[in-house]
């Protein structure tokens, strides 16, 4: 699979997410304000992002041709979510 973003794992580390492998520390991917409350959580969304895109890229492959309502929504939400990552959709 080609990325055209950092690659991951994404790692958190005090207020920064930084791109890892092995041992070695790569790229500043982000930089979370410390004096926000919900920088963790944000930070953990966004070290997580490469994972869940990669997850819902290999889904794709497996939609159903015949769907219920509940179902459909549940898969167009998760196109949509890609192609927002991937810069082909609404950001």
């Amino acid at each position: 699979m080609t990325h055209t973003h950092t690659p991951g794992p994404w790692i958190t580390e005090c207020n920064c997410i930084r791109s890892e492998r092995g041992n070695q520390r790569f790229d500043l991917v982000a930089i979370v304000p410390l004096n926000h409350d919900e920088w963790g959580a944000n930070a953990r969304l966004i070290s997580a992002a490469p994972e869940l895109l990669e997850a819902l890229q290999m889904l794709m492959p497996q939609e159903p041709q015949e769907a219920d309502s509940y179902d459909r929504a549940m898969w167009e939400a998760a196109r949509a979510a890609v192609a927002k990552a991937t810069g082909k959709g609404d950001a």
